[in-house]
């Protein structure tokens, strides 16, 4: 049986970390609200431009900051909740 070494995991993010996952979700919904992605895309692309990619603490940050700012753009909103809940 071949030996596979863990993922590692942030438990906690750095000030950085959060300035770098604000810019992602910044740019993701950036996407979204000119029309150039939908939500579903622009996760996904989000998601990939993170460094730590399974990390539970991540993705959460990530997800609360595209909402924040999506700001006044509710369709947008209620598909990316909708989308998470599915995920």
């Amino acid at each position: 049986m071949e030996h596979i070494e863990p993922v590692p995991v942030q438990a906690e993010l750095s000030e950085l970390d959060i300035i770098g996952i604000d810019k992602i979700a910044e740019d993701a919904t950036e996407f979204i609200n000119g029309g150039q992605m939908d939500v579903r895309q622009a996760s996904t692309w989000a998601i990939h431009h993170l460094e730590d990619q399974w990390g539970f603490p991540s993705l959460t940050t990530l997800y609360h900051k595209m909402v924040e700012h999506l700001e006044n753009n509710f369709k947008a909103k209620r598909e990316l909740v909708n989308y998470m809940q599915k995920w």
